[in-house]
């Protein structure tokens, strides 16, 4: 009985022994680390394995400085993934993105590192490198940020990076706040104003989908204090972002926030154009309409008594007189949508190449969207006034060009088989691109989008190179939910642009223009709209008595 427990006492010494010695190889041996790693890995065990896995990963680093480790620590960093390591999983994706070797990965393997290393900061909290991974995604979805709508499961079988950034939403509604002062960067200067830009994008394109609203504010309220904290408010970057956070607070009920918004970025344009300069008319329009919406219409109506106040010094009295009949007579500013059907058989007097006049192509210069109308109005033409106003918005970083003009009744039927009723083609009859008159914009080869510097530009400019945009948010001309386009703009003559910008129903274009003679006559009596009393003109049009002498 005694020597069976020396025998076992032992053993057990031996085994304690084998443990240690196995303990400490491990400890100083990159293959029986590596060996460790393997076994409890394989077992489920990832936890425990992460740190054998590491041992082993700087072991070799040591001792086979000059052998490619890039497998094994993805394979780590995979295992702190799934063990629950955030912060070690997000460290080892970024270094094998960083890596020289990163080119063995295929694209799809690099956009599932990037998707967590998102998915695991939006869980910390931390919002800054998540936004710059999804405006990757953006860019890589293309036109398909463009046409996408809220129905999530097409979308993304349509764009997987789309579906990619829409399921990031909720971490961005988590991880910031509102009101963007919760947000703490590390980076500062430029790397923080590319932080910005990027949460300007993501925000601006959360800001389009029904239920991104939340998401949204707290991207671009963020990029904004950025902007403020590096920029100031006068400059162009705060300007753009405000205007796309203030309609984001109103549609989440914080219309103190939006008027806050829309005062500092109407007095930072005062200061720096001045305050008679007839561009203030957006930020004033903008304003009132916050204050309508407070119920204080006093206010809003001496803000557009301001407005009409700007214009009339600046253009005068009788401005949108002269060569109406002119303007009628080649159907420059006719309303075409579903409500205004052009004939199957209309083809415009004065179709012209882009190229003739220097305008910026994305299509080579033989095609059909390449030409639009002449249009001579008011000492102008159509394609020298978009020549100007593209090279006006054009940026080192945003290179605008015409992706699309002039198209026959018969190319309109052929999209619109293609792509149906999805908001972003109109029916044939419906297209204002069958009259000549319409441009749609690309940027950098691509849809001008609402985040754009160029769309500030062109919201800010556009009307003094006569053009209007023809598909605002909230319109109801095309078929399909999704159907803001703000890629498209119509050409209609300066003195029509700046009419329509001062006295015309807000987003409501196409209105407007059907009812256009009875703006001009009640701008040149100076009768302007009642905000309390209503619209005449538009309220005429919808009793049916507007739409004479309208050319539709």
């Amino acid at each position: 009985m005694k020597g069976r427990s020396v025998l076992l006492c032992s053993f057990g010494g031996l085994a304690a022994a084998y443990a240690a010695l196995y303990q400490g190889t491990t400890r100083f041996d990159a293959d029986a680390a590596w060996s460790r790693f393997e076994a409890l890995e394989s077992a489920g065990y990832e936890a425990r394995a992460v740190g054998h896995g590491d041992r082993a990963l700087n072991l070799l680093a040591k001792q086979r400085p000059e052998a490619s480790h890039f497998a094994d620590a993805l394979r780590v960093a995979n295992a702190h993934y799934r063990g629950g390591e955030a912060r070690s999983a997000v460290s080892g994706y970024t270094a094998a993105l960083s890596s020289t070797e990163a080119s063995r990965l295929s694209e799809n393997q690099r956009v599932e590192l990037r998707r967590r290393i998102a998915e695991l900061d939006l869980a910390a909290g931390e919002a800054a490198q998540p936004a710059l991974i999804a405006a990757g995604f953006l860019d890589a979805a293309g036109d398909a940020v463009a046409r996408h709508t809220d129905d999530h499961e097409e979308a993304g079988e349509e764009n997987p990076f789309i579906a990619l950034v829409d399921a990031m939403r909720p971490g961005f509604t988590d991880a910031l706040p509102a009101d963007g002062r919760g947000l703490e960067l590390d980076a500062a200067g430029q790397d923080s104003l590319e932080i910005a830009a990027a949460m300007t994008k993501v925000g601006g394109y959360y800001a389009l989908q029904a239920d991104g609203a939340y998401a949204a504010a707290g991207l671009l309220s963020a990029a904004h204090q950025i902007h403020l904290r590096e920029l100031g408010p006068n400059e162009e970057s705060t300007v753009q972002t405000a205007l796309l956070l203030a309609p984001v607070y109103e549609r989440i009920d914080r219309l103190g926030d939006a008027e806050s918004l829309y005062e500092q970025v109407f007095q930072a344009q005062e200061r720096a154009k001045g305050s008679n300069n007839p561009e203030l008319s957006l930020y004033i329009r903008l304003l009132a309409g916050i204050y309508e919406k407070q119920g204080r219409l006093t206010e809003a109506e001496a803000l557009n008594r301001h407005m009409r106040q700007i214009f009339r010094d600046a253009f005068g009295a009788r401005r949108y007189a002269a060569n109406r009949s002119r303007d009628r007579l080649f159907a420059i500013n006719r309303p075409v949508s579903l409500s205004f059907p052009l004939e199957a058989e209309y083809i415009p007097p004065d179709l012209v190449r882009a190229s003739a006049y220097e305008v910026p192509m994305s299509k080579p210069s033989h095609v059909e969207e390449m030409q639009m109308r002449l249009a001579e109005v008011d000492g102008s033409t159509m394609p020298k006034s978009l020549a100007g106003l593209l090279e006006a918005c054009s940026t080192p970083d945003e290179r605008l060009s015409l992706r699309s003009a002039y198209r026959s009744h018969r190319t309109q039927q052929l999209l619109h088989r293609i792509n149906g009723d999805k908001g972003t083609v109109a029916h044939p009859g419906t297209s204002e691109h069958q009259l000549g008159l319409a441009a749609d914009i690309d940027v950098n080869r691509r849809f001008m989008r609402a985040t754009d510097k160029a769309y500030a530009c062109f919201e800010r400019t556009a009307w003094q190179h006569g053009f209007i945009l023809s598909f605002p948010q909230g319109n109801t001309y095309l078929p399909g939910a999704d159907s803001f386009e703000p890629w498209h703009w119509r050409f209609v003559g300066e003195r029509t642009a700046l009419l329509y910008r001062e006295i015309g129903p807000w987003g409501r274009p196409q209105e407007f223009l059907a009812a256009l003679p009875c703006y001009e006559e009640r701008a040149l009596s100076g009768l302007f709209v009642d905000r309390e009393r209503g619209d005449v003109c538009f309220e005429s049009l919808a009793m049916g008595s507007g739409k004479e002498g309208t050319d539709s």
